[in-house]
C-alpha cells in the first residue's frame, strides 16, 4: 500500500512538472510574438498579445486605438532570458532588466503589463499595466 501511494505521488509531481514546462514554453511564445510585433512595429499584432484590460489601459491612456497606442509607448523589444509561471500568470525577464507580466486566459497567454522594471524595494514601474 506504501509503496502504491509513493508511485501515485511520484507520478502527480511528475505530471505537475511537466504541466509547467508546457506553460513556460507557451507563455515565453506570447511574449516572443508580442516582442517580434513591436519590433516589425505592426502594432494590430502586438495588441493580439494583450490581455483584453491591457487593450483597454493602451486606448485610454493614449486616447487612440491600440494598433497605434502601443507603438507610440516606446516598449523595449529586448530578448526573452526567463520565464516563470505561477498558475495562471507568468513574469518574463528580458535580456536588459525589463520585465513583462502575463496572465492566462481562455485565449491563452495574454500580456498584462509591459516594459516593466524593478524598483529597489518597490513593486515593478511599467509603461504599460492593466
Amino acid at each position: 500500500m506504501r509503496l502504491r501511494l509513493a508511485a501515485i505521488a511520484v507520478l502527480v509531481l511528475a505530471l505537475c512538472g511537466c504541466g509547467t514546462t508546457g506553460k513556460e514554453r507557451d507563455a515565453q511564445g506570447s511574449v516572443q510574438r508580442f516582442i517580434a510585433a513591436l519590433s516589425r512595429h505592426d502594432g494590430a499584432a502586438a495588441c493580439d498579445e494583450l490581455s483584453p484590460d491591457a487593450v483597454s489601459a493602451v486606448e485610454q491612456g493614449e486616447k487612440k486605438a491600440c494598433g497605434k497606442a502601443i507603438l507610440s509607448l516606446g516598449l523595449p523589444a529586448a530578448p526573452v532570458a526567463d520565464v516563470q509561471v505561477y498558475i495562471d500568470s507568468a513574469q518574463a525577464k528580458l535580456r536588459g532588466g525589463a520585465a513583462v507580466f502575463l496572465e492566462e486566459t481562455p485565449k491563452g497567454w495574454k500580456v498584462s503589463a509591459a516594459g516593466c522594471k524593478p524598483q529597489p524595494g518597490m513593486p515593478y514601474q511599467c509603461e504599460l499595466e492593466a
